[in-house]
């Protein structure tokens, strides 16, 4: 069932939502947005459903001129009903698509959206915000009023039939970082208040500002894809965007390192959302969901393109897989700009249950170590953890450097793995998945 379907059943039963969910009138959305709302302005209301909110402003700022608009007629029946009886005169109730508005631009002071996007899909939501922002003024204010999760055990209760009842964007909606959100449709948020079971948030046209320098180190790409809905999702549950600078980076390095697991992907050109998927990668792979990760969270970053020899895959490599192995195997690890200064992280390709079932395996090494993934000085202690400065995992096998690109492809186009078509395809169809083998069975060692 469509969403206007289903409003045009729920019409004459829509405003118990006010009663049930509002009621608290000091700590009501409706409360919240009226307050935002000067006694003489121009105002657009969309997807105003039964006019509640028009009707609310219209009662306290007789001096303000209100357009509600929606697509479902009995809604706008219910709503103008209420209108005749409540005798004002300063709302106009109108059928129309909110993302095709025939107004002009800079036509309204502020425009109200009132649960609603958590119901649209992701385009279908920026075609509205955009259209709002159209007929928006330049120095005027989008007041948006969304649902928010319960937090006390009562209140989850008694919100669970909306919970339930709500399409599927919602389950991803209430979870996403707002800032974020309104940020990628050029708004800022100004104001951001929690209400019972709801939050109001002002926001206002983002500044036009030139762009910096360093544009080209958070730039996305086909292969730095952190817009899909599986890299944001991840962001947002794992809340990396609110912590500050030095934390951001060590919990983006610790989740690539330890949760996506040491292993051999398909190709180096996958995307990041591809590596997230597999769940786990190696130097190339792994750098590629790194850097994803890190730009999604406004950390500058970029590739440095190596070859190593290939003794330091001795041990994941084996028997005819190692002998027809290409002496250079190509490498690359990811440079983070931070405090000014780029570190190299490549201690990130082993996460520590493999490091540590090979420290375990080989226990009686105490000094360098150039095998099964790894080439350290200090086999017992490689550095590999996060605190601000370089990490190594291989760099002792490296034998050519290619220099730095601001994106992995970039790199690939310049440089890559050279395997004919017959290599090629032993390596993809078996030659990894006998690595892979190794590798689990090293981990599976201690």
């Amino acid at each position: 069932m469509s969403s206007i379907s289903l409003y045009q059943i729920i019409a004459k039963v829509y405003d118990i939502l006010d009663v049930t969910y509002f009621r608290n009138k000091k700590n009501s959305p409706r409360t919240k947005v009226l307050e935002r709302i000067k006694g003489d302005e121009k105002i657009l209301d969309l997807c105003t459903g039964t006019a509640t909110n028009a009707i609310n402003i219209s009662k306290s700022r007789p001096g303000t001129d209100i357009t509600g608009i929606d697509l479902s007629d009995r809604m706008l029946e219910v709503g103008r009903n209420k209108i005749r009886k409540s005798g004002i005169t300063n709302v106009t109730l109108d059928m129309m698509d909110a993302t095709d508005l025939t107004y002009g631009r800079g036509t309204f002071d502020v425009v109200l959206i009132s649960l609603v996007l958590h119901e649209l899909e992701a385009d279908l939501a920026g075609k509205l915000i955009r259209e709002a922002k159209r007929v928006l003024k330049e120095d005027g204010r989008i007041i948006v009023t969304e649902w928010e999760r319960p937090r006390k055990a009562s209140q989850r209760v008694l919100f669970a039939p909306v919970a339930m009842m709500e399409p599927k964007p919602y389950r991803t909606f209430i979870k996403t970082d707002m800032y974020r959100y309104f940020e990628e449709h050029g708004l800022k948020v100004d104001e951001y208040i929690h209400c019972d079971y709801s939050r109001v948030l002002v926001l206002k046209k983002a500044e036009k500002q030139e762009v910096p320098a360093d544009a080209r180190y958070l730039e996305q790409t086909k292969m730095l894809d952190y817009g899909t809905e599986s890299i944001g999702q991840l962001v947002r549950e794992r809340g990396w965007r609110t912590l500050p600078v030095y934390d951001r980076i060590g919990a983006i390095y610790n989740f690539v390192k330890d949760e996506i697991k040491f292993g051999y992907n398909l190709d180096d050109d996958l995307p990041a959302s591809r590596v997230l998927k597999d769940g786990y990668g190696q130097c190339n792979t792994k750098g590629t969901l790194f850097m994803a990760l890190l730009r999604a969270c406004d950390i500058p970053c970029r590739v440095h393109a190596f070859t190593i020899n290939k003794k330091l895959q001795h041990g994941a490599m084996t028997g005819f897989v190692y002998r027809n192995a290409p002496d250079n195997i190509f490498h690359s690890w990811v440079e983070v700009l931070y405090e000014g200064s780029w570190v190299n992280l490549e201690g990130l390709i082993l996460d520590d249950k493999y490091l540590a079932s090979l420290q375990d395996k080989f226990k009686d090494c105490a000094g360098g170590f150039c095998e099964y993934g790894v080439g350290v000085e200090d086999f017992r202690n490689p550095g590999v953890e996060w605190n601000g400065t370089d990490t190594y995992i291989q760099k002792t096998g490296i034998n050519q450097d290619f220099g730095v690109y601001n994106n992995p492809d970039d790199m690939l186009v310049e440089h890559h793995q050279q395997l004919g078509l017959v290599k090629k395809l032993m390596y993809r169809h078996l030659g990894r998945h006998l690595m892979n083998r190794n590798i689990r069975k090293v981990r599976e060692f201690a």
